[in-house]
């Protein structure tokens, strides 16, 4: 004990480095308690130390009890620490999803644009082809269903010959016998198909009675189809109806047979 004495007194500069090294030791520790007004003076343990230190008495190594660490003052530092840490975490990630959302949707409208960019833009012959496209495609169905129909083209349109035995009209009269005139329901289809078509419907007579009479029957005879035609959902506007009378015949005997091929109806399918 009388060697370490001595050798404290010999060197007063260990006795003000051990001050200085226990004052920084003391605001360490105020730091860790939290904020609070530093005193004005320094404490009495360390007054008392720099005289002892002056007078080149021995250094006191004891420090004052406020400098001692509190453990659950640090305990609840470090909790609040680590939650503020873990609400960053939580607020990152949900950025980081709100990224990934938005630039899904940056993608998504940059594949519709280049989708709209690479259309090609229609142009009068675009147009102008579309339409032979479909003229085309229309001529050769409606072809294809008048052969299925039995039409004859004429001058006047697409002929479908409807004659007595199909209709069998009572003798005298325009009322169609009942029961289904399969000829009248070819030409409905067809039309259904093919709304560029419209009927002209036209009666025929043969000789027997008088012309006035005949034309009258022709013309109630024409508008019987037209009806059949109108309930199988055929717009009235595309029928046109027309009494011939006795005026044209296909036959021109005088005969049974002859009388019977004149009495027909005829209608002629139009493009318009």
């Amino acid at each position: 004990m009388s060697d370490v004495a001595p050798a404290v007194k010999s060197n007063p500069i260990y006795a003000f480095v051990f001050l200085i090294l226990s004052f920084a030791a003391g605001l360490l520790l105020a730091y860790l308690r939290g904020p609070q007004t530093l005193p004005a003076e320094p404490p009495s343990e360390i007054l008392a130390t720099l005289d002892f230190a002056g007078s080149d008495g021995t250094v006191s190594t004891s420090v004052g009890t406020d400098a001692e660490v509190e453990p659950g003052s640090l305990d609840g530092r470090l909790g609040d620490a680590e939650a503020r840490i873990q609400r960053l975490e939580q607020d990152l990630v949900a950025v980081a999803e709100q990224q990934a959302a938005f630039a899904l949707v940056v993608s998504e409208q940059k594949d519709h644009l280049a989708e709209m960019l690479a259309e090609p833009r229609a142009t009068p012959a675009a147009d102008s082809a579309r339409a032979d496209v479909n003229d085309a495609a229309f001529a050769n169905r409606l072809k294809d269903d008048l052969a299925r129909l039995g039409a004859r083209l004429t001058e006047r349109g697409h002929l479908v010959t409807l004659t007595e035995s199909e209709l069998r009209f009572p003798v005298g009269e325009s009322a169609l016998a009942s029961g289904r005139s399969e000829g009248l329901e070819a030409i409905a289809e067809v039309l259904k198909r093919h709304d560029r078509l419209v009927a002209r419907v036209e009666g025929h007579t043969d000789r027997s009675g008088s012309a006035t009479r005949n034309l009258t029957l022709s013309q109630e005879r024409a508008r019987a189809v037209k009806d059949v035609l109108a309930a199988r959902g055929i717009g009235a506007e595309r029928i046109e109806i027309v009494g011939i009378g006795e005026t044209r015949p296909i036959d021109e005997g005088r005969n049974a047979e002859a009388r019977q091929r004149n009495r027909r109806v005829e209608v002629y399918l139009i493009e318009r």
